[in-house]
């Protein structure tokens, strides 16, 4: 995927994962910081995105519950 590609991706799930969070009355950067952090790891283990996006959903999920 392009650097253009990776961007829009990022940005689109950014978006759908703030709809997301609303929900949950998680804030923005609360949801940027798990993101930011299950992408690294993610990457570093060869992860697919459904994978990844699923693990950053359950960690919302965890925050949420405090």
């Amino acid at each position: 995927m392009s650097a253009t590609g990776t961007t829009e991706q990022s940005a689109a799930e950014m978006r759908g994962l703030l709809r997301f969070a609303q929900g949950l009355g998680l804030d923005e950067a609360t949801v940027r910081e798990i993101y930011e952090a299950i992408g690294e790891q993610a990457k570093e283990a060869g992860a697919g995105d459904d994978t990844r996006m699923a693990e950053v959903r359950k960690r919302m999920l965890a925050a949420a519950r405090g």
